[in-house]
């Protein structure tokens, strides 16, 4: 029965690690572009910062994540011409809004870098 329920989420899970990755080539194509290119392709940023002479952009980005497994345990009574006690655990499988976050770098109008953050960056929504 493992080896059922592990070849069932294999897929899930490949897809799951390939995401960051893929994210991350997406975001990498706005190196060396224009602040004006980046605003364009993601909307407007949540925050700005400017650090001695470097600029911040900000995204938080609404991103759907892959297969979401969460355990779940259940308690209930029931009346009726009796009572009964219940309780049992089992597993929910869905889909879930992850958090994603992505900073960018720009340094006399270019983006220089970026860095994300959280567990939810798969395909970026406009802001």
């Amino acid at each position: 029965m493992r080896k059922v329920l592990l070849l069932l989420l294999l897929p899930f899970l490949a897809a799951c690690a390939n995401r960051g990755a893929e994210f991350d080539a997406r975001m990498a194509n706005y190196v060396g572009r224009s602040e004006g290119e980046l605003v364009a392709g993601l909307g407007v940023p949540h925050r700005v910062q400017e650090v001695e002479g470097r600029r911040f952009l900000d995204y938080e980005l609404d991103s759907t994540s892959g297969p979401s497994i969460t355990p779940s345990l259940g308690f209930g009574l029931g009346f009726g011409s009796g009572f009964g006690i219940g309780i049992g655990s089992g597993v929910i499988f869905g889909h879930r809004a992850a958090d994603c976050g992505v900073t960018f770098e720009l340094q006399q109008g270019r983006v220089q870098s970026f860095a994300r953050r959280g567990s939810g960056c798969a395909e970026p929504k406009r802001a």
